[in-house]
């Protein structure tokens, strides 16, 4: 498999400048903390020829999000300012530096965090699993790649984002959405701020309303006696 990797990605996929420092940047380790995953020889997944439960591709979205993160800050300098892109043996690859790379990531991804990853044939549309979880059993790296941990790390990067409000470059805000749990409290206290604040204005206006000035009438009806209003009826009776 890295061999494969190195061979599409100008001899760099690996070790040198590639996969593990990437990995060590994403999960902020020293240089003897991490080991290149295993990957044991077999058919893999290639431009993308693959299908995984919704929930898996949820979890590896907010995985390749931090490992692009990590890796474009690695390499945005080189590959912008400078034209050089060390995964390119051609022009035309390194116009798409990360994609030859980003292409093999999901096979990495699935092996060591115990997912299931379908194999489609692109010319013939067969499927098959690869890989299947009993044949990994005692290889997988899975403390780096649960999601728990990978959860934990998303929830402090968006914390950061939303407390910092950082002006300076920085890819992964911009490649999804920025979440963590102060934000569902803010809203939530936001909400109910906003509610306290609707009854606290019905309550003055109710308050408007009972203390208005209301102007008192000019004048004041007087019922006539009822022996004056027989008189006026008997009259009116004699002049028909």
């Amino acid at each position: 498999f890295w061999t494969s990797c190195d061979a599409s990605n100008a001899g760099n996929c690996r070790y040198v400048r590639i996969f593990m420092e990437t990995f060590k940047t994403m999960y902020g380790l020293n240089k003897d903390q991490l080991e290149l995953p295993t990957m044991p020889s077999g058919v893999w997944s290639s431009k993308h020829c693959w299908a995984m439960s919704t929930s898996s591709f949820v979890e590896f979205v907010m995985f390749s999000r931090m490992f692009v993160d990590a890796l474009d800050s690695r390499l945005y300098v080189e590959h912008h300012d400078h034209g050089n892109c060390p995964l390119a043996t051609t022009q035309l690859e390194a116009q798409h530096c990360y994609c030859h790379l980003l292409e093999v990531l999901v096979n990495v991804w699935a092996y060591h965090s115990a997912r299931r990853l379908i194999y489609v044939d692109p010319e013939t549309g067969i499927m098959m699993e690869q890989n299947a979880l009993e044949s990994r059993r005692g290889q997988m790296k899975v403390k780096w790649f649960s999601f728990s941990v990978l959860k934990g790390m998303d929830e402090d990067m968006a914390e950061k984002v939303d407390d910092e409000h950082p002006t300076y470059r920085w890819l992964w805000p911009h490649t999804g959405e920025v979440f963590w749990q102060g934000i569902l409290e803010r809203e939530r206290q936001e909400r109910y701020n906003m509610k306290l604040e609707r009854k606290r204005r019905n309550k003055e206006r109710l308050a408007r309303m009972r203390s208005r000035y209301k102007q008192k009438s000019l004048g004041r009806y007087v019922k006539p006696p009822p022996e004056e209003t027989e008189q006026d009826q008997g009259v009116n009776t004699a002049a028909r």
